[in-house]
């Protein structure tokens, strides 16, 4: 259930650039998602934050296509991970890495 919510968060959150990412689940998944659109592929992090720094460094200078990427690549270097980084994080990562632009299904 969780994963579900925090990909739709994201998701309704990219229209917006007032918007924060509020826990490691909604930056799992943009983590993934960003690499995804960007075409970059996917890597395994320890911590969460080896994925938010790895990801970051991999994107900076980066053109993004449209204003939802730009938001998504602006919340993520905001956001200030927690400690948490269970199989749930994990996951939400991997289903980033495997979705194409969600918000024109």
């Amino acid at each position: 259930m969780v994963p579900i919510l925090a990909r739709m968060a994201v998701i309704i959150k990219a229209d917006h650039d007032t918007n924060v990412i509020t826990g490691n689940y909604e930056m799992a998944y943009i983590c993934g998602l960003l690499c995804r659109l960007s075409g970059l592929p996917g890597g395994e992090f320890l911590t969460p934050e080896a994925m938010q720094e790895g990801t970051l460094s991999a994107l900076e200078g980066r053109q993004w296509q449209d204003m939802r990427e730009k938001n998504l690549f602006r919340m993520l270097r905001a956001y200030k991970p927690e400690s948490v980084y269970d199989e749930q994080v994990q996951e939400l990562y991997r289903m980033g890495l495997n979705e194409e632009r969600p918000w024109q299904k």
